[in-house]
């Protein structure tokens, strides 16, 4: 006996208006982003490891977001991420067409800096591409071998200004471990500060590890640098290389300080939404972030260029920021990182 098949052309015309019919489902936002711009601000100048996450992610995401729009890049560099960040927050539309993306020190500056016009601990987070370990290292001819050389002997490091992280970290180290570390400011790049160590002008900086391994991983094949101390995220590749964590003493002083450091360092190559963006635009541009994230072409494009990769979700950013910004309720704590940080100083 012929079996008759539920769906006629009726109920199959019906299905489709109805939203029942196989194929892609359409997102409630679609007609919003569909031949729209979606920008991505960067917070640096172009070249380095920053500028090259926010390329990888902008060549991919906009496949992921309903509607399909195309995804550019705007470099608005300054203050250590603070004009990024103050520009995302206060002035960009509240649409979900523009996203921010953070680098090291945004969470913190606030706390140091009064005129500091923007608030991390509110922003919408997307996602991170990656969690990227911060390291200190020196060129191989300069006068110490380890950390605690650095205690005795005084070497030169560049950095590119007071709000960078090769300057935040080098100026805490100084504060907290007794190191000697002089830091010369100044250098337009991160490439200006590598030409300067090669040069002799300096004799070591702070840069993240995949910092090296994107740009001048022959310096790592050839011994060209010493990696002396590391902080952020555990990286299995620096085993033998003391974390600045294990040093200091648990409940103490300088281990909330370093807390609340290293919180910025643990969202990695993170992105976000600013405050008052519509929650379902949020949902929308989450749910796009971590499928671009799950893309085999942006895990084959980090190995290609040699960068880390290893995403965190929405959820784990929001733990991290908050995790690392309790040690912030206690004024004493946030009067001695000022100072550790050189709040007021020029």
């Amino acid at each position: 006996m012929k079996r008759s098949s539920f769906f006629t052309p009726g109920t199959l015309a019906l299905a489709a208006v109805l939203g029942f019919a196989s194929g892609p489902a359409v997102g409630a936002d679609e007609p919003f982003f569909k031949d729209k711009t979606v920008t991505v601000v960067v917070p640096v100048g172009s070249g380095g490891t920053y500028h090259l996450y926010a390329q990888i992610v902008s060549r991919h995401l906009g496949k992921h977001v309903p509607g399909e729009p195309k995804v550019i890049l705007q470099n608005r560099p300054g203050g250590g991420g603070a004009t990024s960040a103050a520009y995302v927050q206060n002035v960009a539309p509240k649409d979900g067409t523009v996203i921010g993306k953070i680098v090291p020190g945004m969470l913190t500056h606030p706390l140091v800096r009064s005129n500091t016009n923007y608030d991390a601990t509110k922003f919408q987070y997307l996602g991170a591409i990656a969690a990227r370990d911060f390291t200190i290292v020196t060129w191989h001819t300069a006068p110490v071998k380890t950390w605690q050389d650095l205690k005795s002997t005084e070497v030169v490091f560049g950095a590119t200004g007071r709000a960078a992280s090769s300057y935040v970290i080098p100026a805490f180290l100084n504060g907290v471990l007794g190191t000697k570390i002089k830091i010369v400011t100044g250098y337009k790049s991160g490439g200006a500060l590598n030409l300067a160590m090669e040069r002799g002008e300096t004799q070591g900086r702070g840069n993240f590890y995949s910092g090296f391994t994107g740009v001048r991983p022959d310096w790592i094949r050839d011994n060209k640098i010493r990696f002396l101390l590391t902080l952020g995220p555990k990286n299995p590749k620096l085993d033998g290389v003391p974390r600045v964590r294990d040093l200091l003493k648990l409940g103490s002083m300088e281990m909330k300080t370093f807390d609340l450091l290293e919180a910025s360092f643990n969202l990695g190559q993170a992105f976000y939404l600013a405050p008052g963006v519509p929650k379902e635009r949020v949902d929308v541009m989450r749910e796009a972030f971590w499928s671009a994230m799950q893309d085999p072409e942006v895990k084959a494009e980090c190995e290609k260029r040699r960068v880390d990769y290893a995403p965190l979700s929405a959820k784990e950013l929001e733990r991290i920021v908050a995790d690392g910004m309790k040690p912030a309720e206690d004024p004493a704590v946030v009067e001695r990182f000022r100072e550790l940080m050189g709040a007021g100083k020029s």
